[in-house]
């Protein structure tokens, strides 16, 4: 449900999924449902990173662990 008083931390969740999105197809991958949420327990921004498969996921965490 959508609260107008929270349309900037929105926004803010938006935009923090947005600059993750270009990020990892720099990396060389994606996550289709990857968007700003709205805050639940806190008034924070949040974004929600579901919806990727398994083999993405693994083959983000192993790219991840290369490089750290």
């Amino acid at each position: 449900m959508y609260r107008p008083q929270y349309a900037a931390t929105l926004a803010e969740g938006n935009q923090a999924a947005h600059d993750l999105t270009e990020a990892l197809k720099l990396a060389g991958f994606s996550l289709p449902s990857l968007y700003g949420d709205l805050p639940t327990i806190t008034d924070e921004a949040l974004v929600h990173l579901g919806g990727a498969s398994a083999e993405v996921v693994r083959e983000l965490a192993a790219w991840i662990r290369e490089r750290a």
